[in-house]
Parts: C-alpha cells; structure tokens; sequence
C-alpha cells in the first residue's frame, strides 16, 4: 500500500513529528534511535526523506521478535537489515527470538557478527532445533568480540567453542552462558582476556563432572546451578577473583542433602581467593542444615573481604 504523505503545511500549521526531530543536533537525533529496537528505529525512515537511512547511523541492531505478531515476519525482517548497508559500524548485536529458533537465522545472525567485527553479541532464544548449535566452528577468527551473551531457555545447547586453545576470543573479556553443555575438562583457558563469567544452569558433561575455571584475568564469578548438573570447580587459584555470586536453585531429595553440602564446601574451597562473595536463601538454607559441621571446618575463603547474602528474589512464601 503507498503512503501517502501530507500536503505542504500552512504557515501556521503545527510543525510534524519529523520536523521536530530534524531540529535536534545529529548526536540528540541519534542517541533517541538508539534507544529504541531496530524495528521502531526502522519505522522512522517513513517520517521523511531526510530520515530514511537515519536508522542506519545507529551503532547497534537490537532485534526482538515480541515486537511482531509473526515469527516469519520477524525472521524477514532481520534478513532484511543485516542486508542494508549502514552508515555506522555496528557495535553491539542483540538477537532475542521466542520459540524454536532455526539453523538458518542463527547462522545468519553470527556470519554478520564476525564479518562486521561487531564487539558485542546478546542472543537469547527459546530452544534451538536438536540438530541445531550455536554456530561459531565456522568462525576461526572471533577476535572482534569483547562480550558475548548466549541464552537458551528451554533445551541446552552442546558449545563445541569451548575448550579451544588457540585464541580465536582472544579480546572477550565478558562471558555470560546459559543453559550451555560443557564437554571439553578446560574450556576457558583458551579465553585469555576473559575478566567476567557467568553461567546459568549450566550443564558439565565429563566423567568426573568437575567444573574446570582457568582464566588468568578472571576476576568476576557467577554460578547459578542446580543439583547434578556438576559436583565441583577446579582450583581458581591461577585466576585473580574479586567477586564470586554463587546461586544454589532447584530441589534436592532428602538423602541428597549430605552430598550437595559437602559439594558446596568443595566449591568454596575452590574458590578461596575470592575477596568478595555473594550467596543467595537456598545456599544459606542448605548450610544451616550443618551447623556443627560448619564450626569445626575453618573458613575456606583466604582473602575474603565482604560476604553478601541477596534476598532480592527471595519471597516470604519460601520462609
């Protein structure tokens, strides 16, 4: 359907829309673009013809699929911008998609992010096909990426990229997974600029299902976990730990309770360079169920300088 566009204003006619926003200075105009997702950015390029590529001097692409009713449209459209030539380099790529989310957009959504040099990656989808991973194999050079976030919600995913020595994320200093299977005994000694870690519910797949964290820069920690997925973490001695979150979710049988308690002990003595820690209700819970273990053990943390307990999504229903 063709747009039609309004005839010439009066002289006294209330200015539109886009002659306001042609009066601010290109730094304002930009910056309320890049506040938006990129399907609203887009939508300005209706507002005149000075607007029409201003969408494109925006240094991120943020896509979000609860913005379109159809999922084939929202897939479309991310198609369709990757496609547009833009007037700025891209910084930060955020692809957040619901439902099963095919090989096929994610492979197009990572071949932008490395081809372009993007700095920061923010994907997040529903499940992926079985089949389906996440797909950087077919990267050998990832050295662009300063952060990288990848979240799936409903089904793991195998991260075949761990493990990898020979630096193709030698610049990514943040790593944020969740729901990632970790297969590889080592799989962060190759991210050697690697200052924060994040893993969500993460799932260890080896024999001894010990959670290996060697990153020499590593300085940030946090692990949100639930029963089984691993018993213990390597020694952390080699890294330079500030600040460690540790998050204790799921339930636990009763002849369980032994088992996780001394499997918590085990993580914290890993994690015994640690200046600063953060634990939530469930780990307190689990260790008030040993108070007599507790004095007579000695504090595993060496360097510890505050401890924390975060009650921010503790509800008084679980009292």
């Amino acid at each position: 359907m063709a747009i039609k566009r309004s005839r010439k204003q009066e002289p006294n006619a209330t200015p539109t829309m886009a002659d306001r926003l042609s009066t601010l200075p290109e730094e304002l105009q930009i910056r309320i673009l890049s506040s938006l997702d990129t399907k609203h950015a887009f939508e300005t390029s209706l507002l005149s013809k000075a607007w029409s590529s201003k969408w494109t001097h925006v240094p991120s692409l943020d896509f979000n699929s609860h913005s379109f009713k159809k999922l084939k449209v929202f897939d479309k459209f991310v198609y369709g911008a990757l496609s547009v030539p833009r007037s700025a380099k891209v910084k930060k790529l955020t692809f957040k998609r619901d439902r099963i989310c095919s090989a096929k957009i994610l492979k197009k959504v990572f071949d932008y992010t490395f081809k372009q040099r993007v700095e920061e990656l923010d994907v997040s989808i529903n499940k992926a096909r079985k089949e389906s991973g996440w797909p950087i194999m077919s990267h050998p050079s990832c050295d662009s990426l300063k952060s990288l976030k990848l979240q799936s919600y409903k089904l793991y995913i195998r991260c075949s990229y761990l493990g990898l020595r020979s630096g193709p994320f030698k610049n990514l200093a943040s790593l944020h997974l969740r729901k990632a299977i970790i297969t590889d005994l080592d799989p962060f000694s190759g991210f050697t600029a690697l200052k924060k870690l994040t893993l969500v519910w993460c799932f260890v797949l080896t024999d001894e299902k010990t959670l290996n964290i060697h990153a020499p820069h590593l300085s940030e920690l946090t692990l949100s976990y639930c029963v089984n997925q691993f018993t213990a973490v390597g020694d952390t001695r080699s890294s330079v730990l500030d600040t460690v979150d540790i998050r204790l979710e799921g339930c636990y049988r009763a002849d369980q309770v032994r088992i996780m308690f001394e499997d918590l002990m085990m993580i914290f003595n890993a994690l015994c360079n640690a200046k600063s820690v953060t634990v939530y209700p469930s780990v307190i819970h689990l260790l008030s169920l040993f108070p007599d273990e507790l004095a007579d053990r000695c504090s595993p943390f060496q360097e510890l300088k505050s401890l924390k307990v975060d009650f921010s999504s503790f509800s008084m229903q679980s009292l």
